[in-house]
C-alpha cells in the first residue's frame, strides 16, 4: 500500500515537473478564513463535581493564507497555511494546518499538516448551528458549553488522528465515487520537522527546523476514506465510509515511561445524508477498538458513537434537531485503574440566519446527560442544560 501511495504521488509530481510544465503566473497568497464568537449559558446538575461558569463568552477564528497556480500542462500546485486565534477548548493560538497540494487528471495529493482523508470525506448528522457535531461528545475535551466533567466520550467523525505531517491522496471522482488514503509516519505530534530517537524521549533537530522536543505518539498510521455523492430523482445522496489503523509502537524504555505498550488502535464507521426540497436527514456511526493500555495521562477509549439529525433550510433560514450517543469502555479520563463504561447522550436544537454574504447569526439549546461508573460524583450523573447565541463571519 505504501508503495502504491508513493508511486501515485510521484506520478503527480512528475507531471508537475515535466519540461512543458511552466506556470503561467507565480503563486500569490490570498487571505481567507472565519471568525466566530458566541455567548454561552449552562445550568449544571447539582450533583456534578465539576464547577463551571454559568455564563461565558467563547469563540475561535482562523486566518488562511492560500495560493495556487496552474501550469501550462493543466497541473495545479498550491499551498495553504492556517493561523488559529481565539482558540476554543483552552488551546494555544498557533498555526493550525500547513500543507502543499498537487492536483491534476490523476487526482489530488496533499503533503504536510492537514487532516486525514477519512476526516475530510466524512459525513455525519446535519446541523444548522455553526458549532457543529464536534461539540457533541469530544474525544479530547469536555463539551464546550455543556461540560461532561470526567466522563469520556467519542465523536462520530474520524478524528483520532489530527494535523500530523502526512501524505494524502484522493482519486478522481468516478460517477460520484471517490476514494482517499493518508499515511502518517512515526509521529512527533504537532508536525515538527525532527526525528524521534530510539527511546522516543527526544528528537534530533533537522537543519532549518524546530528543535522543540515532542512526545512520539505512534509508529505509523493509515487512514482510508470513501465518499459518494449523487442525485436520484431529485433526492440528494451523500455517503461516506472510513477505516483508520494506528500502530502504537514497541515497548522501549521511553514508550513504557509514557504509559504505552505495544498495541494497535483501529476505528471504522460511516455516514449518510439524504436531502429533498430543503429537508436533510442523516447521521453517522463510529466504532473504535484499542489494544493500547493506558498510562498516567492517557485513557483508552474503546467505544461506539452515533448521531442522527434532521435539518430544514429555506432561503436565509436553517433549523435542525440532533441526537448523539457515545459509549466508551476504556479506563477513566485520568488514567485510573477502573474501567469507566462512560455514557453520554446529547440533544441539540439549533438554528441559523444569514444576515448577509458571509455573515451568519446562530443559536442553539441543548441537554447533555453523562453517566460515569468510576464514581466521579455522588449520583454518577452529570446533567447539563445549555444554550448559545453568536455570530459566524466568513472572509
Amino acid at each position: 500500500m505504501k508503495k502504491i501511495l508513493f508511486g501515485t504521488t510521484a506520478l503527480l509530481a512528475a507531471g508537475a515537473f515535466a519540461s512543458a510544465a511552466q506556470a503561467s503566473d507565480p503563486i500569490k497568497l490570498q487571505l481567507g478564513g472565519y471568525m466566530e464568537y458566541w455567548m454561552a449559558a449552562a445550568d449544571q446538575d447539582k450533583d456534578s463535581n465539576l464547577n463551571v461558569n454559568s455564563f461565558d463568552i467563547q469563540g475561535e477564528s482562523e486566518i488562511w493564507f492560500v495560493g495556487k497556480t496552474t501550469l501550462d500542462n493543466g497541473m495545479t500546485i498550491g499551498v495553504q497555511v492556517e493561523l488559529e486565534a481565539g482558540s476554543n477548548n483552552n488551546g494555544d493560538d498557533t498555526v493550525d494546518e500547513s500543507y502543499l497540494f498537487l492536483e491534476g487528471k490523476y487526482g489530488k495529493a496533499i503533503v504536510g499538516a492537514e487532516d486525514t482523508a477519512a476526516y475530510l470525506m466524512s459525513v455525519s448528522a446535519p446541523s444548522a448551528s455553526d458549532l457543529g457535531g464536534a461539540w457533541v461528545t469530544s474525544e479530547g475535551d469536555a463539551v464546550q458549553y455543556m461540560p461532561t466533567g470526567s466522563v469520556r466520550g467519542l465523536d462520530v467523525i474520524p478524528n483520532t488522528l489530527g494535523d500530523e505531517n502526512k501524505l494524502t491522496y484522493f482519486t478522481p471522482k468516478f460517477y460520484g465515487l471517490q476514494a482517499g488514503v493518508s499515511y502518517v509516519p512515526s509521529n512527533n505530534k504537532g508536525g515538527d520537522d525532527g526525528w524521534a530517537t530510539a527511546d522516543g524521549t527526544s528528537i534530533v533537530s533537522v537543519s532549518n527546523s524546530e528543535s522543540v522536543a515532542k512526545a512520539r505518539d505512534f509508529d505509523q498510521a493509515w487512514a482510508f476514506g470513501l465518499a459518494y455523492g449523487t442525485d436520484i430523482a431529485g433526492i440528494g445522496v451523500k455517503a461516506s465510509a472510513h477505516y483508520v489503523t494506528i500502530d502504537m509502537g514497541g515497548t522501549d524504555a521511553g514508550r513504557v515511561s509514557e504509559g504505552f505498550t505495544d498495541g494497535t488502535v483501529r476505528e471504522f464507521g460511516g455516514g449518510l445524508n439524504l436531502s429533498y426540497q430543503g429537508f436533510t436527514v442523516g447521521g453517522g456511526i463510529k466504532r473504535k477498538v484499542s489494544s493500547e493500555t493506558s498510562g498516567a495521562a492517557q485513557a483508552r477509549t474503546d467505544g461506539f458513537a452515533w448521531n442522527a439529525g434532521v435539518m430544514y433550510a429555506e432561503g436565509p433560514y436553517k433549523v435542525s434537531l440532533n441526537y448523539a450517543n457515545s459509549k466508551t469502555e476504556g479506563d477513566s479520563r485520568d488514567g485510573g485503574p477502573t474501567d469507566g463504561h462512560d455514557k453520554i447522550d446529547v440533544i441539540r436544537l439549533g438554528g441559523a440566519y444569514a444576515l448577509g454574504p458571509g455573515v451568519n447569526m446562530f443559536a442553539e439549546v441543548g441537554y447533555t446527560d453523562a453517566k460515569d461508573e468510576t464514581g466521579a460524583d455522588a449520583s454518577g450523573n452529570e446533567g447539563a442544560y445549555g444554550g448559545v447565541v453568536g455570530l459566524h463571519l466568513n472572509f
